[in-house]
């Protein structure tokens, strides 16, 4: 009995620390789900400006630009932007022109098809997406700790239950960002951390109806 006593106690301390560290990232995720979302409409309501004061910084040698077939405007290995040397504009790359089936939608990028500000403020807003859905898992994460420092059982059907939710959310987020084999990936997993969880379950219903 003693041993399952420090087993359990080993168990609440582990909790406590994963609580915590889910509750950082929880607010961490939180905080860039409001910055993105702030930053994406600030960037599409104001792209004009924005634009021409890129060009403008072009202009004035104050954004790096390289050759390279072509001259480019590039942030780390990213390219940002095609650079016409003749009129000192720049202008996306094909590559980072975004489309829409909603018609609205394609109208705007259709005249703002130039706008980098436009098309990077919308990436920022997908980003919001994502990254919101991490901090309703990080949430749920942090839930799970909670309920088993209050039940003092990691194997009760709630927290099982909430454990699956994350796990399936965060395999969703790797499709849309890391691509379908991460998703699967993170979906074999959360399956094999299912079935070990349930098997821990049965455990526990068995000592207890032994006791």
């Amino acid at each position: 009995m003693n041993e399952e006593n420090a087993k359990l106690q080993k168990v609440v301390r582990s909790c406590k620390a994963a609580k915590k560290v889910s509750t950082i990232l929880f607010f961490i995720t939180m905080v860039a789900t409001t910055i993105c979302l702030i930053t994406g409409i600030v960037m599409i309501a104001n792209h004009e400006k924005f634009d021409a004061e890129f060009n403008q910084s072009i202009a004035e040698g104050k954004v790096s630009i390289r050759p390279d077939g072509g001259f480019k405007v590039n942030f780390g290995s990213v390219d940002v932007a095609q650079f016409d040397e003749n009129d000192a504009k720049a202008a996306l790359p094909a590559s980072q022109k975004i489309t829409s089936d909603i018609p609205a939608l394609q109208e705007f990028f259709d005249e703002n098809s130039d706008s980098y500000s436009v098309v990077y403020g919308f990436y920022l807003l997908g980003m919001t997406v994502m990254i919101a859905i991490l901090t309703v898992a990080m949430f749920l994460f942090r839930s799970v700790f909670t309920i088993i420092l209050e039940e003092g059982n990691p194997f009760s059907d709630k927290v099982i239950k909430r454990i699956l939710i994350s796990m399936i959310i965060i395999s969703v987020v790797l499709i849309f960002t890391s691509g379908v084999g991460f998703g699967v990936l993170g979906g074999f997993l959360t399956w094999v951390i299912y079935t070990i969880l349930d098997y821990g379950r049965s455990l526990k219903t068995l000592s207890d109806e032994t006791l």
